[in-house]
């Protein structure tokens, strides 16, 4: 029954995100968002018995998945400041922020509070890397093939990463390097 609730009100989002002849942005504008987020939020937290920091942390994902960057890093921080080992709401924020130093901080965080999350490797690897910081890229590299390994959902960036790796040991770069470098 929860979960019907919850699915309720994420597909009256869609449709009215989906439906409305207006842009994108004067949707975003005349939705009232707190009314929403306030309901969503009383929901979450009678139903499904998570934390409040969990609830926050849902309700970013939300935002996060219909592009409301502000909000989304609104409540990803409330999350965090209630309980700083939600390492979702830290990679979330490094993706909000992504080839900053911020992102590359969330980054940091998020692999602090779950090491075992290959994602948050490869791309604090990959910032590295593209700002030409070979030396720590190497052995963050190293250490995210060694954690998605056996990760099916990771075959794509593991293999990149693979190559990436290689040129950077041999000192070479080719065409895998190349392409991840922010142009000088």
């Amino acid at each position: 029954m929860p979960q019907i609730q919850i699915k309720k009100i994420l597909l009256t989002l869609i449709l009215i995100l989906t439906v409305s002849k207006a842009d994108a942005q004067d949707v975003k504008k005349n939705i009232n968002w707190d009314k929403i987020d306030a309901q969503l939020f009383s929901d979450l937290k009678q139903r499904t018995g998570k934390d409040d920091a969990e609830n926050y942390q849902a309700i970013g994902a939300v935002h996060f998945k219909y592009e409301n960057w502000d909000k989304a890093e609104m409540y990803y921080k409330k999350a965090l400041e209630l309980n700083p080992k939600l390492y979702w709401s830290w990679y979330n924020l490094a993706l909000l922020y992504l080839d900053t130093e911020e992102g590359v901080g969330y980054l940091k965080k998020t692999i602090e509070a779950n090491p075992t999350y290959a994602p948050a490797y490869y791309w604090l690897a990959y910032s590295y890397c593209r700002d030409r910081k070979d030396e720590e890229a190497i052995p963050i590299f190293k250490k995210y093939l060694g954690v998605a390994k056996d990760d099916p959902n990771e075959s794509g960036r593991y293999e990149y990463a693979q190559d990436v790796l290689r040129e950077l040991l041999v000192g070479l770069e080719g065409e895998n390097l190349s392409k991840t470098r922010r142009p000088e």
